[in-house]
């Protein structure tokens, strides 16, 4: 399962988060940030390469659903 972890800057909650969940087997992980200086930002492949997206705050899934909903 691929699991796609956001924040804004991609600076300490969603790496943190991908580290701690890196060790479970069957897990594939990644992080990224939904603000333009994000040291990752989010793509729309990082979002279709996801089975599961985990947003650490509300404002991160309205930026997401109005950038790249379809």
């Amino acid at each position: 399962m691929n699991v796609l972890f956001i924040c804004s800057r991609n600076q300490w909650r969603s790496p943190t988060a991908e580290q701690v969940f890196r060790r479970y087997p069957g897990l594939s992980v990644r992080s990224a940030g939904t603000s333009r200086n994000a040291k990752k930002s989010v793509s729309c492949g990082l979002l279709q390469w996801a089975d599961v997206i985990c947003v650490m705050e509300q404002k991160h899934k309205d930026r997401l659903m109005a950038e790249y909903r379809r």
